[in-house]
């Protein structure tokens, strides 16, 4: 997947300038994918009454994306180990665009079935660039970097959440609501071009440049590890998106403040990830010495303490300010799982570790509010949330339990 193109130290990509600029263009390609992909959740209330929808459908409405990026993930990133994956990024970017677009008119005309065809389209685009970033970051910086660097590039993801939290109901007072969609579309085509123009410029280190075989495929698929991480992704999206997806639903439908007041108290949860998720990185490659599984566990613990906390919140902002801290708890290990994967498998195969991390987590991301408003509605009341957050929190944290350590400290 990635090429091995390390030469003098004048060398431009071998500069901070070179990596910073990558790392950057890359951080805002995922910011303006977040922003897209969150938009139904920041205004779901006007999404059911306009298309006259359930809860289910509209949170699924939400996760379509995911769903594209559980479908073709594997296969994607089979593909990307055995390519320059550089040139697919502009391609992908213009493949969410033309979804985004589908979703304007779709949304406009109350088609639902077309609104639901078209996430799935911009799904594809949005998968790719999302693996993409990520091993370009993880291979730009050596070993004792790469789960910090991975670890800031995917922070322009829920940096991207907190925008399309804050920003779509506003979007919807001056183009209407079916309008965000393909202002974050071509937001995001923008800066893949960006990105594809730093990426060509820059150097990676990489020791092992054979495309990946047959057995190295089959190594991993039967890596026990590697479906131990599989595991904690899968649970480690899923709380995080109960509260993303339904907080701002919750937080009006019990204090009776406007959708954009709770979409603007929302926007902190996923908001603080862009510290968050770096200093995770941060504290495991640096205080933790590469170990990975402290971070993941103080992540799950913290992050049920707090669900608990937050449903005896008699105050909204008590509320709000136990959700930002539960953001940063839950925020903490996203970002380390993608490298603790990598970890665990040949450089060859990097790409499709990666890939499976994210079809984790996509999976997660997709089945959580699903979940979730199916919960709600079955049980008539959204304190219903809490429990199902709590119960994510406590598997997750007899998961991690149970799994190895992919880190330094495995190695020696």
């Amino acid at each position: 997947m990635l090429d091995n193109r390390l030469t003098g130290g004048r060398d431009f990509a071998e500069g901070s300038a070179g990596r910073g600029i990558t790392i950057a263009t890359g951080w805002l390609v995922l910011l303006f994918v977040g922003a897209y992909l969150i938009t139904p959740a920041s205004i779901l209330t006007l999404v059911m009454e306009d298309l006259d929808i359930t809860e289910a459908t509209a949170a699924a409405l939400v996760s379509m994306p995911q769903v594209a990026a559980t479908v073709i993930g594997i296969p994607v990133g089979i593909y990307l180990d055995r390519v320059e994956s550089r040139a697919a990024v502009p391609v992908a970017a213009a493949i969410l665009l033309v979804g985004s677009i589908g979703d304007w008119f779709a949304a406009s005309g109350g088609n639902v079935s077309l609104l639901i065809a078209s996430r799935l389209v911009a799904g594809v685009g949005m998968f790719v660039l999302w693996v993409v970033c990520i091993n370009v970051a993880s291979s730009t910086f050596p070993p004792d970097r790469r789960a910090t660097a991975t670890s800031v590039i995917i922070s322009g993801y829920p940096a991207g959440y907190a925008l399309g939290q804050l920003g779509s109901p506003r979007l919807a007072e001056i183009v209407g609501w079916p309008g965000a969609f393909p202002v974050f579309g071509g937001a995001v085509l923008l800066m893949s071009i960006a990105f594809y123009v730093a990426v060509g410029r820059v150097s990676r280190f990489q020791t092992d440049t054979e495309p990946m075989t047959v057995v190295d495929f089959k190594r991993v698929v039967t890596n026990w590890n590697v479906w131990m991480v599989v595991a904690v992704t899968v649970l480690g999206y899923s709380l995080y998106m109960v509260f993303n997806s339904w907080m701002p639903t919750y937080i009006t439908r019990r204090f009776g403040v406007s959708l954009a007041e709770s979409g603007t108290f929302v926007a902190l949860f996923p908001a603080v990830g862009i510290l968050a998720r770096p200093t995770g990185g941060w504290l495991s490659d640096t205080v933790f010495a590469r170990r990975r599984r402290p971070v993941f566990a103080a992540s799950f613990v913290g992050a049920t303490l707090l669900a608990v906390v937050m449903f005896y919140s008699p105050t909204i902002a008590a509320l709000v300010a136990m959700l930002v801290f539960a953001g940063v708890f839950i925020q903490l290990q996203i970002g380390l799982m993608y490298q603790s994967i990598q970890e665990f498998v040949a450089p060859s195969a990097a790409g499709t570790a990666v890939s499976l991390a994210s079809v984790a987590g996509w999976l997660g991301s997709f089945v959580a509010p699903v979940v979730a408003g199916e919960l709600v509605a079955t049980a008539g009341t959204y304190a219903v949330l809490f429990v199902l957050a709590v119960g994510l929190g406590v598997t997750g944290s007899l998961t991690v339990w149970q799994m190895a350590e992919s880190g330094e400290f495995a190695a020696t």
